[in-house]
């Protein structure tokens, strides 16, 4: 009887020994590309279309290594967000698979961490999971006044003009701003524009960023020809998971009277 034990014994932990999968850590953090050195995967690289839904490339190390199911899941709390298939990478791409998410992610889980985890087998039968780590969405926190330089200028009704209502003016408004970027990588850049006619810049004087995981940026009294009654500033940050838009508009109405009217987020 003990040796019959012992036999079962032997045969169930060979069992266990044969499906036991070898888990292959993201060490690259939440940048772009992954790179491995163990299992059956040499690397994963993200490139979405959309913030919405995720869309990789995965390289095997071996034409006949597989890797045809995965799911992404929530970092923090490890539920399962959506599975992900696979395809041929290309016509002759024996070593190259396009990954894609069955489904879309919700707001909620664009502003937190996700991992993409795929299911590997090698050509000797050796199981792996591969995990490669997908950002937030890049947050933006901004703050910032307009205000009006020098007179108000209002319609000059003299003489023979027949169209002299309507709104007055500033000839120039002062634009202070403070903005606190964390684009959750460091490959996240950031990109701005101003209204018509206007050059903004709102990171430190300038209208684009090189790449950086975070930063503060701030102007003070910037002057911007007032041209109009309505001032725009929109502020565009990109990581490998999608595109973060803040849209601020301001409207001047009247002499001291300038209001933000629009301050909108949006994700891509």
């Amino acid at each position: 009887m003990k040796i019959q034990l012992l036999a079962a014994m032997v045969s169930l932990l060979a069992v266990d020994s044969a499906v036991a999968s070898v888990t292959v850590e993201d060490l690259d953090g939440y940048n772009r590309e992954s790179k491995y050195t163990a299992g059956v995967v040499n690397r994963i690289v993200t490139d979405s279309l959309h913030a919405r839904t995720f869309n990789g490339w995965l390289f095997r190390n071996d034409a006949y290594d597989k890797c045809e199911t995965g799911v992404v899941y929530d970092e923090i709390t490890g539920q399962v967000i959506a599975p992900v298939g696979t395809t041929p990478g290309g016509a002759q791409a024996y070593t190259v698979d396009s990954i894609f998410l069955q489904g879309n992610f919700t707001d909620e889980q664009l502003q937190r961490t996700r991992v993409l985890a795929m299911n590997c087998e090698s050509a000797s039968g050796e199981q792996f999971v591969v995990k490669h780590k997908i950002p937030a969405l890049p947050k933006i926190t901004w703050d910032a006044q307009l205000v009006g330089v020098g007179p108000w200028n209002k319609p000059d009704c003299s003489g023979p003009a027949q169209h002299c209502g309507g709104a007055g003016w500033y000839n120039e408004v002062s634009y202070t701003s403070s903005l606190h970027i964390n684009n959750g990588t460091k490959d996240g850049y950031c990109t701005a524009t101003a209204g018509e006619g206007s050059y903004s810049k709102v990171f430190n004087g300038y209208d684009s960023t090189p790449l950086f995981h975070t930063n503060h940026f701030a102007v003070s009294d910037v002057l911007y020809k007032s041209n109009s009654r309505i001032f725009r500033q929109e502020v565009s940050c990109n990581n490998p998971a999608g595109t973060t838009e803040r849209l601020t508009v301001w409207e001047i109405t009247g002499e001291n009277d300038i209001n933000l009217v629009v301050d909108h987020t949006s994700y891509k």
